[in-house]
């Protein structure tokens, strides 16, 4: 089934999509980091585990958006 979106949620779905693929990149290259390498400074390892967490705080407050648009579009019909 097929749900019509409003503008803003539409463009929520599209800012979600793109935090949710980031944040799945940064995942895989974190577990996959010492592949075919013999030493990796920890300070990459932090600037990626930091980058992941802001990926991760940034979907959580677009959820919260996206539950708050929804609850008002819902109050609408």
């Amino acid at each position: 089934m097929k749900k019509d979106l409003t503008p803003e949620l539409k463009s929520c779905k599209e800012e979600f999509d793109f935090l949710h693929k980031k944040i799945g990149e940064l995942e895989w290259e974190i577990a996959t980091i010492f592949y075919g390498r013999k030493a990796v400074s920890r300070s990459e390892i932090e600037t990626l585990e930091g980058r992941l967490e802001n990926y991760r705080a940034n979907i959580g407050m677009l959820v919260e958006k996206i539950r708050i648009e929804v609850t008002e579009v819902n109050k609408s019909k």
